[in-house]
């Protein structure tokens, strides 16, 4: 590859793809390309340190690559008896042999063989574009189930088997590689089609794969088993224009085409596309906000909520092992609480303990305000200090009480610093998952813990985003219109859309929003259905979305809270002090301090009347009806002095 040409350039910057930076990891997904005339592109775009072509003219294993001019290493295919090169079987029963006799071969240094470094091998051709860290977090995930032999999109045979080849992609494990090899299971497949005119009926026009997963299941009754959803993460070869392309069809899977395992490319031009709208952040993406908007959804398994409604259908035990996986990360290598367990805490939420729990168990507050914390980036902290230390901090509980009927506090497992243990709310089974943005896991198990134990507390409820600047006396202004005896959920109503953008639902945007006391009461059976989803196959959805959701199974909808602002940019103060929100996002910490400078000091719009400045004085201290009844009583005293007045 030339050094000055572009996509050589590029190739290099790309994150965790750095061909540039040796990478000597254990149990690397090592990926076998054959028949590619893209060597080039592949290079430049999804290729990683541990992808190898096969080359009829290559000679052994050529030594890793020192810079980016060089060319990724190629590997000989050893010749296998009875069957002769041109022959469409040949290349793939040829690549398994030669991969278990190198591996095999003990004269072989491990440390400089880049094979060694190997555990899952995986066969694809040169015209998909293969989305490696999707894959190998995947193969993280059913690390251990046996037999190790996965289709990313399998296609069905007879008795529902399914057969795989490279067009998609097959992963063999290394162990169960050097079962096979020890049983010579490539000299009888050899064997087998030698005597055989037609493939045993099936004909001689497959890819060289599909011969090794038919013979596979011939003589060893093994068969693949799935790894990819053909509903969203792969895309199979198909017509390559129009409504049906591959490439249409990653557009349409947007903001979540980082989730395909595998596309399938018409042309390099089409690879580079795909590559493009894969790729979470790419040097050179001039569109910011749909950068950050693809970084905010998570992935997830559409087809695991009818895992046998696929042809071939899942495997139950992958099936589990996918929908377990985001959990098991969660929890890491020494959990505080195991999986069982935690679901259980999840679907049956304890009673909540703490400084926080009691604050909220005191009389009723008016309104309630939670803020997710998270340390999974020090920007996350950055923002919750700012938070608190602005337009928080005046509603935190101070000295060990609550002073006025609102309160806000902060919501994570542990306290990100040890001085806000008393206003954090940190219930047993809330999980991080490390990404506050889709992780709905957290939201609906505090919203169910909060209906369950806590709603009466409260007469309104409300989520709010760390990166959001919310005006508290003017959310308090709006909420006097509403009653919290009536089912309502509000904020900043915002569409969002089923596949084919054919079916349209409406939510609450997680920026800020309103649930009443009423509501959450309602809402336990719908938090419940959805929290037994979200274990079940869906852990990394949206919050807000996933939220929405949740409350339409009880015929709970959103309407509009007031004006908020969602795409505040630096710089725009006086947008604000104009536009007077409700909330304002997305706002960085340094921004935070400003703004809350400036409208600390902004003018009130109205003045009260003394009777109204009473009102508010005694609210903050008192319920509303004892409130009124302490003003009449003053009032009539006040009226009967003057009365009697020589």
């Amino acid at each position: 590859m030339d050094s000055t040409n572009p996509e050589s350039i590029f190739s290099c910057l790309l994150p965790e793809k750095n061909h540039c930076s040796p990478r000597v990891l254990p149990g690397e997904l090592c990926l076998f390309v054959g028949s590619s005339q893209w060597e080039s592109i592949i290079e430049a775009t999804w290729a990683s340190h541990f992808t190898t072509f096969l080359w009829p003219d290559a000679v052994g294993v050529q030594a890793e690559a020192s810079n980016c001019t060089n060319k990724l290493p190629r590997l000989s295919l050893e010749a296998v008896p009875g069957v002769s090169a041109d022959q469409p079987h040949f290349q793939a029963l040829s690549l398994w042999s030669t991969l278990a006799r190198r591996l095999l071969t003990p004269n072989v240094s491990r440390s400089e063989d880049p094979l060694s470094q190997c555990y899952w091998l995986m066969h694809v051709d040169g015209r998909s574009y293969i989305n490696i860290p999707r894959i190998a977090e995947r193969l993280d995930c059913v690390a251990g189930l046996q037999p190790e032999y996965y289709a990313l999109s399998a296609m069905i045979g007879e008795s529902r088997v399914g057969l795989a080849d490279e067009s998609t992609g097959y992963v063999f494990g290394r162990k169960l590689l050097f079962h096979l090899h020890s049983s010579g299971w490539v000299e009888k497949c050899a064997r087998e089609f030698s005597n055989s005119e037609d493939a045993q009926g099936f004909g001689w026009t497959w890819p060289s794969g599909f011969y090794v997963s038919l013979c596979l299941w011939w003589h060893q009754r093994l068969r693949s088993q799935r790894l990819g959803d053909p509903l969203q993460e792969v895309l199979t070869r198909s017509l390559p224009r129009g409504r049906d392309s591959p490439l249409h069809r990653l557009r349409s899977l947007h903001p979540s085409g980082h989730c395909i395992l595998c596309a399938a490319a018409s042309s390099p031009s089409s690879l580079r596309e795909i590559h493009r709208r894969v790729q979470i952040a790419s040097p050179g993406e001039k569109d910011v906000a749909r950068d950050s908007l693809r970084a905010e959804v998570g992935c997830f398994v559409h087809s695991l909520a009818e895992p046998e409604a696929l042809a071939p259908p899942w495997s139950y035990r992958v099936a589990r092992a996918i929908a377990r996986c985001p959990l098991k990360l969660a929890l890491g290598q020494q959990p505080e609480i195991g999986v069982s367990i935690l679901k259980q805490e999840l679907l049956r939420p304890s009673l909540p303990k703490g400084a926080a729990a009691a604050y909220l168990r005191g009389r009723r507050k008016e309104l309630c305000i939670l803020m997710p914390a998270t340390d999974a980036t020090p920007t996350q902290v950055d923002r919750a200090v700012a938070a608190v230390e602005t337009w928080a901090r005046r509603y935190l509980p101070s000295a060990g009480r609550v002073t006025g009927r609102t309160l806000a506090l902060l919501y994570s497992r542990h306290p990100l610093l040890e001085t806000w243990k008393d206003f954090t709310l940190s219930l047993h089974g809330d999980l991080d998952m490390r990404h506050p943005k889709f992780n709905a896991l957290r939201f609906v198990y505090m919203w169910l813990t909060l209906a369950t134990h806590l709603a009466t507390y409260c007469d309104f409820w409300m989520k709010a985003d760390m990166d959001a600047y919310v005006n508290i006396p003017r959310i308090r202004q709006a909420l006097r219109f509403m009653n919290a005896s009536e089912k309502i959920y509000a904020g900043a109503v915002t569409f969002s859309h089923g596949p084919g953008y054919e079916t349209w639902n409406t939510f609450a945007h997680g920026i800020g929003y309103i649930i009443s006391r009423a509501a959450l009461r309602a809402a336990v059976p719908g938090l419940r259905k959805c929290m037994d989803q979200l274990l079940q196959f869906r852990l990394e959805a949206i919050e807000d979305m996933l939220l929405g959701a949740c409350l339409r199974k009880v015929e709970i909808y959103p309407r509009e809270l007031g004006h908020m602002i969602y795409n505040y940019r630096s710089g725009q103060v006086q947008r604000v002090l104009e536009e007077k929100p409700l909330v304002t996002h997305r706002v960085d910490e340094d921004e935070m301090y400003r703004l809350h400078t400036a409208v600390a000091d902004e003018p009130k719009m109205v003045e009260l009347s003394p009777e109204e400045k009473k009102m508010r004085h005694c609210e903050d201290l008192l319920e509303p009806a004892m409130c009124i009844r302490l003003l009449c009583f003053s009032n009539k005293l006040l009226w009967m002095s003057s009365s009697f007045r020589p």
